[in-house]
């Protein structure tokens, strides 16, 4: 693997008071040939398997006989992604410290997700940056991106302040790492840009590593001239010091309230 690091000084003009300057890493021929072709046909399984649709908790809840149910919304520009894991929709994630979450995380994952992706997480845990500030980082969320032909995503942010012991989630130490299932085409979208005007060009066996939560980006739309999706997927991570932990959903500022929470 080859690791290489971008930083830019300065923050988006236009968005000084709440972006980031861009920092980014970039990992090159992550895995040999073996190991990443099962990695991929592992993804693909499951785009086959699974439903491929994103759906978003609107704040809005509702009774229903003796249930609290909440709203959900579609994903925007119909695209298509699967959340393998979010540990935040795991009652006992709530229930943590700083103290205790990332021994309980990292078991949590090693027991219950695929042996392959759990590989792929202890990769990316142990390079830098992560390995600068070991026993810290936690990769909560993995989701699978599915871009077809013609759909792009729009500028925008990565994660929600509801995470974060921090005044904006953009001020928390956290991280989007996506590692790439294609090679782009030049010419036909498919890129990850920035506000700041840096585009980075996808490549197979490939992940980026950005402070999402800070720096605004989006991928311009899938111009493929086969018409094949823009296939990769992405871990957020999050420092154990920045995240909302009460300890408990009675010690919790607001109120956590998933229908089926018990301890």
């Amino acid at each position: 693997m080859i690791v290489s690091e971008y930083k830019e000084e300065k923050p988006n003009k236009h968005w000084q008071e709440l972006a980031q300057p861009l920092h980014l890493y970039k990992y090159s021929n992550v895995y040999d040939d073996k190991f990443y072709n099962t990695l991929k046909n592992t993804i693909t399984s499951h785009l086959t398997n699974y439903n491929k649709l994103t759906y978003s908790t609107h704040r809005t809840s509702f009774t229903h006989g003796e249930r609290r149910l909440h709203v959900v919304s579609h994903a925007q520009n119909d695209r298509l992604q699967e959340v393998v894991y979010d540990l935040t929709f795991l009652p006992d994630w709530w229930y943590q410290t700083t103290d205790t979450v990332y021994d309980w995380a990292w078991d949590q994952l090693q027991n219950k997700i695929h042996p392959i992706f759990f590989h792929h997480l202890q990769t990316f845990r142990d390079v830098k940056p992560h390995i600068n500030d070991p026993d810290c980082w936690i990769p909560f969320r993995w989701h699978i991106n599915y871009l077809d032909y013609t759909r792009y995503l729009h500028t925008h942010g990565d994660m929600n302040h509801q995470y974060f012991n921090t005044a904006l989630c953009q001020f928390a130490r956290a991280r989007s790492l996506t590692f790439y299932l294609h090679n782009h085409v030049e010419g036909h979208g498919g890129e990850l840009y920035f506000l700041s005007g840096y585009i980075h060009k996808p490549i197979e066996n490939e992940g980026v590593l950005i402070n999402g939560n800070a720096s605004f980006h989006g991928i311009n739309s899938n111009m493929n001239p086969n018409k094949t999706p823009r296939l990769a997927f992405t871990v957020r991570w999050a420092h154990k010091d920045d995240l909302y932990l009460p300890g408990s959903p009675d010690k919790a500022l607001y109120r956590i309230d998933f229908p089926n929470i018990r301890r």
